[in-house]
C-alpha cells in the first residue's frame, strides 16, 4: 500500500516560527483517508499574510499553542513519510515551531515542487500552476487543509504518470534526494545532480557583498547566481527590499527580461497597467523566451516569500 502524510502550514507573519494553522492529511493509494487540522495561537499578524489566507488574531485567540498539539501531530504522522509542496518552507516552519524542543522522531519528507521541476514542462511551479497542468481541482484558498490535499493529489498523479509504487521510487527515478527532519533540523529535498556550489562568479559575489555586507550574505540554491526580475506591485514589502533579499541569497536582481533571465517574480498586476492584456509585458516576454528555449521560471509573491530563507 502506498501511504504518506501531506502537510501544510499557514503563517501569521514573515517569520517561520509564526505558524497559525497546520493540516496533516493521510493518503492511502491516492485517496485522502484521515486528517488532523488545527489553528495555532499567534499574536503578531502581518497584513499580507492575513490577506493571503484570511486567518485573523481573533480566530486564533483561543487556539492551542504549537507545543500543545505536537504530540497529536507526531502520533498522526507515526512512521509515514511527509510530503509538501515547497517542503523546505513547511519543514522549516515545523522545526522552528518546536522552539528547540526535541522532535522525538526522524521524518523522511518529499517535495512535490522539486519533483514537478524534474518531471513537468512548466514555467510556473507554484501549487496553482502544477494543479492546473495536472487537471487537479484546487480551490486556491491558501488554507492548510486544502493545500495539503492538493499537494497529496499532485504526488499521486506524478506517481501514476511514472507507474511507480511509492514516493521513494519516484524520487529515485528522477534523482531527487528525499529530505530528512532530525533533531538538528531539516536536511532538504533536492535534485541530486543540482550543484551545491555557487553559480556566482567571484566578481558578482564581491559586488553583492560590497552592497549588502558580508555578514548578510548567504547562498540559497533557489537563488544563487540567478538573474531575477520583478513585475507588478509586491504587497509584502517594497521592491527595493525584495531586491536586497535576493542579493542576500546570492541572486542578481535585474530590471528587464532577457534570454539570460532565470526567474520572474510577479506581484499584483493592476488592470489599468495590463490594459486588457492577460499578462504584463515582462511575463509575456518570459513566456515567449521560454517557448524559444530559455530556462525561465515564474514565481508568485507568496511562493517567493516561502522560498526565501527565514530572515530570523
Amino acid at each position: 500500500m502506498n501511504e504518506f502524510v501531506a502537510i501544510d502550514f499557514e503563517t501569521a507573519n514573515e517569520s517561520r516560527d509564526s505558524a497559525c494553522e497546520v493540516a496533516l492529511v493521510r493518503f492511502k493509494d491516492g485517496i485522502p483517508v484521515d486528517s488532523f487540522t488545527s489553528l495555532i495561537y499567534q499574536e503578531r499578524f502581518a497584513p499580507f499574510n492575513v490577506a493571503l489566507h484570511g486567518i485573523t488574531p481573533k480566530q486564533v485567540k483561543s487556539a492551542p499553542r504549537f507545543s500543545e498539539i505536537w504530540g497529536d501531530m507526531k502520533d498522526f504522522i507515526s512512521t509515514s513519510p511527509l510530503l509538501a509542496h515547497n517542503a523546505g518552507f513547511d519543514m522549516s516552519v515545523l522545526f522552528r515551531s518546536l522552539k528547540n524542543e526535541p522532535i522525538g522522531i526522524e521524518i523522511d519528507y518529499f517535495c512535490t515542487m522539486v519533483l514537478s521541476r524534474q518531471m513537468l514542462d512548466l514555467t510556473y511551479f507554484g501549487l496553482p500552476g502544477v494543479t492546473e497542468h495536472l487537471k487537479i481541482e484546487y480551490p486556491m484558498e491558501h488554507r492548510a487543509e486544502s493545500d495539503a490535499i492538493a499537494a497529496g493529489k499532485v504526488a499521486h498523479c506524478l506517481m501514476e504518470l511514472e507507474g511507480v509504487e511509492n514516493l521513494y521510487e519516484l524520487a529515485d527515478k528522477y534523482q531527487v534526494r528525499f529530505g530528512k527532519l532530525v533533531e538538528s533540523g531539516p536536511s532538504g529535498s533536492a535534485h541530486i545532480t543540482k550543484g551545491r556550489s555557487s553559480s556566482l562568479t567571484q566578481a558578482e559575489k564581491q559586488k553583492i557583498i560590497e552592497e549588502i555586507g558580508l555578514e548578510n550574505f548567504y547562498e540559497d540554491p533557489d537563488f544563487s547566481g540567478k538573474k531575477v526580475v520583478f513585475t507588478g506591485a509586491l504587497m509584502s514589502m517594497p521592491r527595493k527590499d525584495a531586491e536586497v533579499a535576493i542579493m542576500k541569497a546570492g541572486g542578481i536582481p535585474v530590471s528587464t527580461v532577457s534570454a539570460k533571465t532565470n526567474m520572474v517574480v510577479f506581484g499584483y498586476q493592476h488592470p489599468t497597467v495590463l490594459r486588457g492584456k492577460p499578462l504584463s509585458g515582462k511575463l509575456q516576454k518570459a513566456e515567449e523566451l521560454r517557448v524559444s528555449g530559455a530556462d525561465i521560471e515564474v514565481v508568485d509573491e507568496a511562493q517567493f516569500l516561502e522560498m526565501l530563507r527565514d530572515p530570523k
